[in-house]
């Protein structure tokens, strides 16, 4: 089954859909197939400023005022973001158009990574506070995923425009303002929309409405969240909660793991970083 997701890289609530979207992918052992479509939060960051605000608006103004919506996201969602303002938003850059760009020229590249480029994308953005209107910081990313540097820069600044037009196109003919949106098509071609952020339960009800893939069964106990670990490598607490529940018996496996050397936490932002220690 094949999933549309329409999204802006730097929203908060599509940050925090990939929660729920691992969770989706591990429940249903990756029978489901998410393809991503870019939206545009804003063209200009002064266009969404307060009346009364719009006489102040600088560059300071407009990336406190982004950190201060990641986290208002943060107490919904409960995904880790940074706990400084981002260096983004500028009168070169006033809206997010480039960064989605960088994520449409990778899916050019290489769609089969298109996904986990853009999580990538998303957590340099928005928890490492890297500043990814750069197109060398773009690259950077890029290569972490073997693409070329001067391909990635190339496809860039002659084809990812184009593109993200396109994308664009999509989520205005459907009326698509806010983010994330998600999207099944039936063998007839009809489209079924389900609009904003979702939670595991509602997305599963959406899918389960259009298909009858079989779900994983869920147990908690130190050997699946193990298997979780492993599968997806670098994973964060609320990600592992959102699969197996239970958040007071899950920090208790991870202390165990932790003292066994079998993973690694770190404290990133406002959330801890679990990754497998090298054996």
């Amino acid at each position: 089954m094949k999933l549309d997701i329409f999204s802006d890289v730097i929203c908060t609530w599509s940050y925090g859909e990939e929660k729920v979207l691992r969770a989706i992918d591990y429940i249903y052992d990756g029978q489901i197939e998410f393809k991503n479509t870019m939206g545009i939060i804003f063209n200009d960051y002064k266009d969404v400023l307060p009346m009364n605000m719009k006489d102040r608006a600088s560059d300071e103004v407009a990336n406190n005022i982004l950190l201060s919506i990641w986290r208002a996201g943060v107490n919904i969602h409960k995904m880790p973001v940074m706990t400084s303002a981002p260096n983004l938003i500028s009168d070169e850059n006033p809206g997010t158009q480039f960064i989605s760009r960088g994520f449409v020229t990778f899916r050019i590249i290489k769609p089969e990574l298109a996904n986990e480029f853009l999580r990538e994308l998303r957590l340099a953005t928005i928890l490492y506070g890297k500043n990814t209107m750069d197109l060398e910081v773009l690259a950077d990313i890029a290569e972490e995923f073997s693409v070329d540097r001067d391909e990635f820069k190339e496809v860039f600044e002659n084809q990812s425009m184009e593109e993200f037009l396109s994308d664009r196109m999509k989520c205005f003919d459907r009326r698509f303002e806010r983010y994330p949106n998600f999207m099944y098509t039936d063998e007839g071609g009809k489209e079924y929309i389900l609009k904003g952020y979702k939670t595991k339960e509602e997305l599963m009800g959406f899918i389960d409405r259009f298909s009858d893939i079989p779900k994983r069964e869920i147990t908690l106990d130190e050997e699946s969240v193990k298997e979780f670990i492993r599968k997806y490598k670098k994973v964060f607490i609320p990600e592992i909660v959102e699969v197996f529940g239970q958040e007071e018996e899950v920090n208790k496996i991870l202390e165990t793991l932790e003292n066994e050397d079998f993973i690694k936490i770190e404290k990133v932002g406002t959330g801890k970083e679990i990754t497998l220690e090298e054996q």
